[in-house]
């Protein structure tokens, strides 16, 4: 009796682990199963640094990419070197580089990669982070686009232009949460306004809607054999700066000469604020720094130099000669 108990008890004890074992099993599976489909969501992750990434990405309702592609790191380092926007500073104009040395590097390499593994209908997307010159000092800036291959032509749809990157709200101060402003990575379903406008030149085109016949600024469509050709034919000057349109490059030559003619004007009014304030002494000093017919004539250049107005001149000049 005691024997039948046992195998009883022994075989429910069985059945009950070979239940739990099954469970574990079934809830392992679907975790693998999920844990899939979400880097599968997401895409291959190239390269990844905090909130920056290169990566593989769905293509964004168009096919026909000729993916994979062969473009070398040497090559796509010459293309990203050769992207520059034309930026003010005070009255300034100047080229400054889309891309920081630090994501060059970078992207150079993860690009390069991303093109040789992505399919037809993926994209490479790009969030990068590059230390800029501002107005008065060094910020961060972000790029963010995407990236492919077609009609033998580099594709970049920039989402965002060298836009501040800050930690901190300027007016709450409390810290931003990038799940409410996230980086926003370029499209071909629309346009994104950009702060800055690359600068074309020869190899680099903006992208023609066809429905529209208009250009987007967003949209860049670059020849990589022309723009390693110029890069090649003058390795002493940036690629960038070697195939500025000739309406920009003339914009920026006049401003310049508008710079200098500038200081040039700077310099001979400060000539002659010295030359008044001399005058101006010597009238507050009266008669032993001059006669009344100099401090008369010195009255009279600062009127005719609109540093004092009709009445003023007036009432002064009548206190000189009242003097005599």
């Amino acid at each position: 009796m005691k024997s039948d108990n046992c195998r009883q008890f022994l075989g429910l004890k069985l059945s009950f682990i070979c239940f739990f074992i099954l469970c574990l099993v079934a809830c392992g599976g679907n975790s693998v199963i999920k844990e899939k489909a979400g880097r599968n969501e997401e895409g291959q992750i190239l390269w990844q640094a905090g909130e920056q990434y290169v990566r593989l990405s769905p293509s964004d309702g168009a096919v026909g990419n000729q993916h994979p592609a062969a473009v070398t790191p040497e090559e796509m380092r010459v293309v990203l070197e050769s992207l520059f926007v034309p930026e003010r500073r005070f009255i300034r104009k100047k080229l400054n580089p889309v891309f920081s040395p630090g994501e060059i590097q970078v992207l150079s390499s993860a690009l390069s990669q991303g093109l040789a593994l992505a399919g037809p209908n993926q994209d490479v997307t790009f969030v990068t982070i590059g230390i800029q010159q501002g107005t008065f000092a060094k910020v961060r800036k972000a790029n963010t686009g995407r990236v492919f291959f077609r009609d033998g032509k580099l594709n970049i749809i920039f989402g965002m232009l060298h836009d501040e990157v800050r930690d901190q709200d300027r007016q709450t101060g409390e810290e931003i949460d990038r799940r409410l402003h996230p980086f926003v990575i370029g499209s071909r379903l629309f346009e994104t306004k950009l702060s800055d406008v690359i600068a074309l030149g020869e190899g680099k085109a903006f992208y023609l809607d066809p429905e529209s016949g208009e250009e987007r600024e967003d949209w860049l469509v670059l020849d990589i054999p022309t723009l390693v050709a110029n890069a090649k034919a003058d390795p002493n000057t940036p690629p960038g700066k070697q195939q500025v349109d000739s309406p920009l490059a003339e914009d920026i030559e006049r401003s310049k000469q508008e710079t200098q003619s500038l200081k040039e004007d700077l310099a001979k009014v400060k000539e002659v604020l010295f030359e008044l304030k001399e005058e101006l002494l010597e009238l507050q000093q009266g008669g032993s720094y001059a006669t009344i017919e100099a401090r008369l004539q010195s009255l009279k250049n600062l009127y005719d130099n609109k540093l004092i107005n009709s009445d003023e001149y007036r009432l002064k000049r009548g206190e000189l000669l009242k003097g005599l």
